[in-house]
């Protein structure tokens, strides 16, 4: 029997950083907020900070002529929601 069956896969998309080279990220979430009319990602480069925790990175998706870029989020009603949808992951990520 396959020890990996069952297993999700990951999956990852190649992010150009701040300095325009490529890091592959691993995808946590993709979501649409009805109440911003846009789609959101949360994505990671599975690093830690000084409390040992995974960095999460939340960004708005951008389609344009086929290609998908990312925008910062800057409204803070919208960084308030982006949080709580991360902390009902963080929950149900510890219950499994």
């Amino acid at each position: 029997m396959d020890q990996n069956m069952g297993a999700e896969q990951k999956k990852t998309i190649v992010v150009l950083d701040q300095n325009g080279q490529e890091r592959e990220a691993e995808v946590l979430a993709n979501f649409k907020l009805p109440n911003y009319g846009k789609e959101y990602i949360l994505y990671t480069f599975n690093e830690r900070d000084d409390n040992d925790m995974v960095t999460l990175h939340a960004s708005i998706v951008v389609e344009r002529d086929g290609m998908y870029s990312f925008e910062n989020i800057e409204s803070d009603e919208e960084w308030t929601t982006i949080k709580e949808i991360m902390k009902k992951m963080a929950q149900s990520g510890q219950e499994q």
